[in-house]
């Protein structure tokens, strides 16, 4: 968004020819550079979508249709829902123009798989000869349980549905059939395997899973052109290219290594996109609470086809992902102690596929869903999306991932608003905090500047900045508009926090443009925002200096 989409051919060269660059776990990623830029929310909060792998279909120039899953608009029961927009981020057409907002493969008005009966919800799609394959996470209740209610036990599965191409393409999905599954688990748990994402190359699909019962990562493939043969089903991997099944066959956890170490690493996520330009593919995930956020990992296309698939992991997460403060676990709850990122995919700003070329555009989108810390992760989930801008160089990058801090205004309230993460507006007091969407309308700058997001860099000891919001009751400025506040370390009195937004620089660093940024008190109402400004626009004054920040 923020600049032209031009590559450095010399840079991208270089990573291309780095000794190992086609071997599997010797990827040269250290050139990589990711600038994630502001945030917004394109749909939410409500409890209609947000529960899958975001994915788009390219149906004309102008024309796109986006897929998110839960609950159904229109009926009882679970769906996925088709969504007309103009570009690939637009699904914002609501339920009640009939025209553009559509419940499709729905447990209550479409055919009911025996091993989906709790919900069918559409993850990817593969166009070949004519035909859209929709790739279909299903849910069953445990064992013994007649309820979909218990969905901390449900037993998980893949399906492959069809749909024919042109402008009615994912409105009637048919032919449904079961390609994974896994009797691994057991009743109290989660259990079988899904959440599969699918990625194609000349000969065959691939489907990167899920397996619940150790959050690790699996792949499965199938030739393109036996895809309508149901006779002829998925093979795992399991620890190489066998005859494992798809259907309750044998697989191995993918592994790869930390960049930049001998450290290995697994849980690498089953949401997978296509890098063209060096002819990679991308695996994302948020699940390994070790890690501390979302983890990317690479790996080349080709090595898919080998018996010793194995990825280099980016040392940095996309963004931190804080652990649940008492359980240090994930915090994937009714009403999450911290903010809640899950579902994070990535599609391609021109075509809406899980194909990204920065010959054409130097950025992919990323969506996931987020839940505020606190709300109620059933009934209000937002669907965030944000460009990520990718640079690569000849040298390594120290930071590779930078995050926007943007702020945004609500002239309602005479407030202003700075945070790396989509508006979380409500009053604290209550749990679930009141979220309101459409506050902050207004961006007063974007970005301040981006945050790195690991705690040490250019030999350099960073600042760790906490999100925070104020605890007191009633809130100000006003009803649901606690003041919000960036600091250094821990939050202070009377406030709690949100997450972690990233650390700062204590000196200018030695290499990037950089500015020093600073935590700014409004002389009009008391309340907070980060700026570049030392006079805080003239509007009110600086209590602290926050250290020092990369720009562009």
């Amino acid at each position: 968004m923020t600049r032209p989409g031009i590559i450095a051919s010399i840079a991208l060269a270089t990573l291309l020819a780095a000794p190992g660059a086609r071997t599997q776990q010797t990827l040269n990623t250290s050139g990589i550079r990711l600038w994630l830029e502001r945030v917004d929310v394109i749909r939410g909060p409500e409890a209609y979508g947000e529960d899958n792998y975001f994915n788009s279909h390219l149906l004309a120039p102008g024309r796109f249709r986006g897929f998110t899953a839960n609950a159904c608009w229109n009926s009882a029961g679970n769906c996925t829902q088709a969504i007309d927009g103009r570009s690939a981020w637009d699904v914002t057409a609501v339920a009640t123009s009939a025209g553009y907002h559509k419940d499709v493969i729905s447990t209550a008005g479409q055919t009911r798989p025996n091993w989906g009966r709790c919900g069918q919800w559409l993850n990817s799609t593969i166009s070949y000869r004519g035909t859209l394959f929709g790739f279909v996470h299903g849910e069953n209740p445990a064992e013994g349980d007649t309820t979909c209610s218990h969905y901390a036990t449900h037993h998980k599965t893949m399906a492959q549905w069809t749909t024919g191409n042109g402008a009615k393409a994912g409105l009637f999905w048919n032919d449904p059939v079961e390609v994974i599954d896994s009797q691994s688990g057991t009743s109290s748990a989660e259990s079988g395997e899904g959440d599969c994402t699918a990625i194609a190359d000349k000969v065959y699909a691939y489907l990167f899973c899920r397996r619940p019962t150790d959050k690790n990562s699996a792949v499965a493939r199938k030739p393109l052109s036996s895809l309508a043969k149901s006779e002829v089903g998925f093979v795992k991997y399991d620890n190489g290219w066998g005859h494992e099944p798809g259907i309750n066959g044998a697989d191995s956890p993918l592994t790869g290594l930390l960049a930049g170490s001998s450290a290995t690493t697994d849980k690498l996520g089953s949401s997978v996109s296509y890098w063209k330009d060096p002819n990679w593919i991308m695996l994302l995930n948020v699940e390994d609470i070790e890690f501390g956020g979302i983890k990317a990992s690479f790996t080349s296309l080709s090595n898919l086809r080998s018996n010793a698939i194995a990825f280099t992991t980016l040392p940095e997460p996309l963004f931190i992902q804080e652990p649940d403060p008492r359980t240090r676990r994930y915090p994937y709850e009714t009403y999450p102690p911290r903010n809640l990122y899950i579902y994070p995919s990535v599609i391609s700003l021109v075509d809406g596929s899980p194909s990204w070329d920065l010959a054409q555009k130097n950025q992919f989108l990323l969506v996931y869903t987020f839940v505020p810390n606190y709300n109620n992760l059933d009934t209000q989930r937002i669907l965030a999306m944000r460009s990520v801008t990718v640079t690569t160089s000849s040298t390594p990058q120290d930071p590779q991932v930078l995050v926007a801090l943007t702020t945004r205004y609500d002239s309602t309230y005479n407030q202003r608003y700075t945070s790396t993460q989509p508006l979380a507006v409500g009053d604290p007091m209550k749990t679930p905090q009141a979220y309101t969407a459409g506050s902050f309308a207004k961006i007063v700058a974007d970005p301040v500047a981006y945050l790195a997001q690991k705690p040490s860099s250019q030999r350099q000891r960073l600042i760790r900045l906490v999100e925070c919001r104020s605890s007191l009751n009633p809130p100000w400025p006003g009803a649901g508009h606690p003041d919000r506040l960036i600091t250094d370390k821990n939050c202070d009195a009377n406030y709690a926090e949100d997450t972690v937004a990233g650390y700062s620089f204590p000196r200018k660093p030695a290499t990037g443009r950089s500015v020093m940024i600073f935590r700014c008190r409004s002389n009009a109402n008391g309340t907070h925002w980060v700026s570049s400004s030392i006079t805080c626009e003239g509007i009110g004054r600086s209590e602290k200096s926050l250290g020092w920040a990369l720009v562009k």
